[in-house]
């Protein structure tokens, strides 16, 4: 058994000298440092948002449990005022009470009356010295917990300034997150208005093309027409060579000799 805790050991001192003196922790670093950015990219964006609101929501919950304990703390403050205000009282009593009992010893006077009743001055005495002394320790004690009020309160003003802050810090948390939400839509608006832009682009080209078809078959159905006029070789008209003045006027004498002739005839 303990020769098995003592490999255990070993391992680990290995290991660990091996991750803190060699590039091998280096690398396990950097990997590590890849996979986490790399999970944190891959996070949306609106995912990350709506987690740092509950983070913020959460800061109420936090606020009233300081809430709580500086409620708490303002109690204790005030009954510390009160038991100050107390010993004060009951001190300015007892000093009266040894100052009249100082000059009451030292008057010349062998006994002392006190309401009526007379008392030794060796009874004062020692009555004066319990009296001084309980006296002191009030003092002294009534000084200490002046400066206990004093730490507290200093410690309340503190604790209501963090607490202020955070209120304070809280509410430019809630403005920043609904100015990330508003830069997030209008991202989004963006990538909307780019993919319309692509589908336009797709528009276009279909337009395009359907444009170059109706082109290449207007091509195609003028080239049938052409086709179709020059197939017969009848229908190509043949310029006729024109005729020549005698030509003509010979075709007129002979159309109207022929005519003259058949009057002629006609009359005998």
């Amino acid at each position: 058994m303990i020769r098995k805790v003592g490999f255990s050991a070993l391992a680990v001192a290995v290991a660990l000298f091996v991750l803190s003196h060699t590039r091998v922790g280096s690398y396990m670093n950097v990997s590590w440092n890849k996979v986490r950015n790399c999970t944190a990219k891959q996070v949306p964006i609106e995912f990350e948002i709506e987690r740092i609101r509950n983070e913020v929501a959460q800061l109420v919950p936090d606020m009233n449990k300081h809430l709580s304990a500086i409620a708490e703390e303002k109690v204790q403050i005030e009954t510390l005022k009160d038991e100050i205000a107390t010993v004060r009282i009951n001190l300015k009593q007892q000093k009266e009470n040894i100052l009249t009992m100082t000059h009451d010893l030292e008057s010349n006077n062998e006994q002392i009356v006190y309401d009526g009743r007379p008392y030794s001055k060796s009874r004062i005495k020692e009555k004066l010295d319990r009296d001084f002394a309980s006296y002191k320790r009030a003092d002294a004690e009534l000084k200490s917990r002046e400066q206990l009020l004093e730490a507290k309160e200093r410690s309340l003003g503190a604790a209501l300034d963090q607490l202020g802050s955070m209120r304070d810090q809280k509410r430019e948390l809630e403005v920043a997150v609904a100015q990330l939400e508003a830069d997030l839509k209008a991202v989004r608006l963006e990538q909307t208005k780019s993919k319309f832009q692509l589908d336009d682009s797709r528009l276009a080209q279909i337009k395009a093309s359907l444009a170059d078809i109706r082109s290449r078959l207007r091509g195609e159905q003028i080239e049938a027409e052409l086709k179709g006029q020059f197939a017969n070789d009848n229908s190509i008209p043949v310029e006729k060579k024109a005729k020549s003045s005698t030509e003509v006027t010979k075709e007129v004498r002979e159309y109207f000799n022929d005519k003259a002739d058949t009057k002629v005839a006609e009359n005998k």
